[in-house]
């Protein structure tokens, strides 16, 4: 179901519905729990206790379901977990409603109870159920499931004795991990800097200044770097990452100002008043971060093993991004297979992990740039001698993160190489062997200088 233009005061209701839900959920379940002590005698005579909380239940169930509703024709959310969600709510409002319906005419006809219990069971199981799919609208599929892997996975390490902990493995480090080294590490380092050890950090980047020096955080381009206003274009992290927090930038601060030993353990660290507020407020934190990363890696693996088979089956390769951690890479064998919209179709479920697609000779047309366009994360596309003449490049500028696109000995013309000034992101861009004129290729240069056009056959990989 799409948007619909409902009235503002409609459509203001909707947004209490997070508020209103709240009361069917417990109100029924407090139902079933009454009924259950009633049934084994574990509580005496409630008297109509039974009546008010269904009565209560049916009527803030109805008026939940009906300002979800007007926050579901909002348009706000969409999608499949949102449609499982609103059926999911009419059912236990039914059930709800059935319920109470049932408990009424249990009062005449006593055989009706069981049915009204069964009924009264189904209502908490459909409202655990459908709450479960809006926690997961709100905060991912696998909000409840998220831990669950870890309770199944031995500990590898003993947790390490505070006496041990040392400032920059222990705490350094860890924020590093969380904030820094998407973008600083040995397969991707922009800036040409790697943040994965102390020496690496010590070596800087392209900026030639000194991240880290010992004992003077004024002068320690890192400590400049991460408290720079949010929009100032040297900002670390950039924007649409998650920043250090205040307290995470205070404990860098001291530990330079420290002397930014690598030996500096933790318990002579947090003698000082100020430090040891720090390491109690970070602990904590930091231990989250330790946890996120293992749950990471586990379903990294995990994807790993599922996407083995689904490359298996289209007889095409798939492998994990040395360049991006957690993303994957295809590419073709050799003879390429055909790559249709039902191979397309089975990579779908998949579309936000890949960020490299390697289709060189392949069989793809023009319409099949449409689920290559799904797949937000792609920056490099290589569809080298290909039939691809560009009137598919439509769905292509609605990639945000594509960076290099091979287009050598494609049918690619000088109309379709024009819209290329319309891709966000593009940086780079073969030509070479097209059915794009010299003409075009000048032009294209002298409008757009940022973007490099390449006349030569360029990478496949």
């Amino acid at each position: 179901m799409g948007a619909i233009d409902a009235p503002v005061a409609l459509l203001m209701l909707g947004r209490l519905h997070p508020l209103i839900l709240h009361f069917p959920i417990v109100l029924i379940m407090l139902a079933l729990l009454l009924e259950l002590a009633s049934r084994f005698k574990l509580v005496g005579e409630v008297g109509g206790l039974h009546i008010v909380l269904l009565v209560a239940s049916a009527v803030s169930a109805f008026v939940a379901i009906v300002a979800g509703y007007f926050l579901f024709i909002g348009g706000e959310y969409s999608g499949e977990l949102m449609d499982q969600h609103f059926w999911g709510a009419i059912v236990t409002g039914t059930a709800i409603f059935f319920a109470l319906g049932l408990y009424l005419l249990s009062k005449q006809r006593q055989k009706l109870y069981p049915y009204y219990l069964a009924m009264l069971v189904l209502a908490n199981l459909s409202v655990g159920f459908t709450g479960h799919l809006g926690g997961s609208i709100t905060h991912g599929k696998d909000y409840l499931t998220e831990y669950m892997p870890l309770l199944f996975q031995e500990d590898e390490q003993e947790p390490k004795d505070e006496s041990e902990m040392l400032v920059y493995d222990d705490m350094i480090m860890p924020i590093f991990q969380a904030k820094c080294l998407s973008c600083h590490n040995d397969s991707r380092a922009k800036g040409n800097l790697v943040m994965t050890s102390l020496q690496s950090i010590a070596k800087g980047g392209d900026s030639g200044l000194p991240l880290l020096t010992a004992s003077e955080p004024d002068d320690s381009e890192l400590l400049k770097r991460v408290t720079l206003p949010a929009d100032h274009d040297d900002k670390m992290p950039p924007e649409g990452t998650s920043p250090m927090t205040d307290s995470e930038i205070e404990l860098l601060r001291q530990w330079i100002a420290e002397g930014a030993s690598p030996e500096l353990k933790l318990a002579s660290f947090r003698e000082s008043p100020e430090a040891e507020v720090l390491v109690t407020d970070l602990l904590p934190q930091l231990l989250r971060y330790r946890r996120q990363q293992e749950i990471a890696s586990l379903k990294v693996k995990e994807l790993e093993a599922e996407l083995a088979m689904v490359a298996k089956k289209l007889d095409i390769i798939i492998e994990r991004d040395p360049l991006e951690p957690g993303l994957f890479t295809i590419r073709m064998k050799f003879p390429p297979a055909p790559f249709t919209n039902d191979q397309f179709r089975e990579l779908a479920p998949y579309n936000d992990v890949f960020s490299r697609l390697t289709l060189v000779s392949s069989d793809i047309s023009d319409d099949g740039l449409y689920h290559i366009a799904q797949m937000s994360n792609v920056k490099r596309l290589f569809l080298q001698k290909t039939t691809i003449d560009g009137s598919g490049f439509v769905y292509l500028m609605k990639m945000p993160n594509l960076e290099v696109l091979n287009l050598s000995f494609s049918q690619v013309n000088d109309r379709a190489a024009i819209d290329l000034l319309k891709f966000p992101a593009l940086s780079e861009v073969y030509l070479f062997g097209s059915q794009t004129s010299p003409q075009v290729v000048e032009a294209l240069r002298k409008n757009k200088p940022e973007l490099r056009i390449i006349m030569e056959e360029g990478p496949y990989f």
